[in-house]
């Protein structure tokens, strides 16, 4: 069942250290259930959000709790949107589709995850560091 949330933006900075990344997942996991997403779903939005949270703690930020990631979630059009961003190097965005990842070091798995995860991830441009979206249709079909 589809709950009315207001149309603000949520925003949530947390410790680039790890373990913090389960903050902003389980509200992206609550809010897409509140749009009517199937549970399925929703576990699936959270396990998105924790893999490209870790990613930001680890390669945007090296796991310093003195820097911050950043989330911000909002629902437009009936999908929900998480940005989340660090103040790293940034890096050149690429995601793998296909497992395993052919890259030399075999990194990738968790934008490979996330990708299969949501509808849509996007890089969008960033001032700083790497901003990485997710977007997740209120859909309740998985």
């Amino acid at each position: 069942m589809k709950t009315p949330l207001p149309n603000e933006t949520v925003h949530i900075t947390i410790p680039a250290t790890f373990g913090y990344e389960d903050i902003p997942a389980a509200v992206a996991q609550v809010w897409a259930t509140k749009m009517g997403a199937s549970q399925e779903k929703a576990n699936k939005a959270r396990l998105a959000v924790m893999e490209i949270g870790l990613n930001a703690i680890e390669h945007g930020s090296d796991n310093e709790p003195a820097k911050e990631v950043s989330i911000d979630l909002f629902e437009q059009n009936d999908t929900l949107t998480i940005e989340i961003s660090d103040t790293g190097k940034g890096f050149k965005p690429f995601i793998p589709h296909t497992f395993p990842p052919s890259q030399p070091n075999r990194r990738g798995f968790g934008l490979f995850m996330a990708y299969k995860l949501v509808d849509e991830l996007e890089f969008p441009p960033s001032d700083k560091g790497t901003k990485v979206r997710l977007k997740i249709k209120a859909e309740t079909t998985a």
